[in-house]
């Protein structure tokens, strides 16, 4: 089965070569990475995790309009995995 969710990926703060992942319909849902490949790459693997092994904290995806009236779509992210 294939699922698509939405990441908010952002600068870090402290090091600008890290990026922070953010996954506002998945409870603990928090990785980063070293550069956009590794973020998303840490973003597809923290997804799957958490769709096998703790499905109850997985909400359903927030629809791209409510996104970006909370975040900047320039830092928004489709992240797709097949459990």
């Amino acid at each position: 089965m294939k699922y698509s969710y939405p990441a908010i990926i952002t600068v870090d703060k402290d090091d600008p070569t890290f990026l922070n992942v953010d996954f506002p319909d998945v409870i603990g849902g928090v990785t980063f990475g070293k550069g956009l490949d590794d973020a998303l790459y840490m973003a597809g693997d923290l997804l799957k995790l958490m769709i096998t092994s703790a499905p109850d904290q997985v909400y359903k995806p927030t629809s791209w309009e409510e996104l970006v009236k909370k975040y900047d779509p320039k830092d928004i992210y489709i992240i797709e995995v097949e459990v």
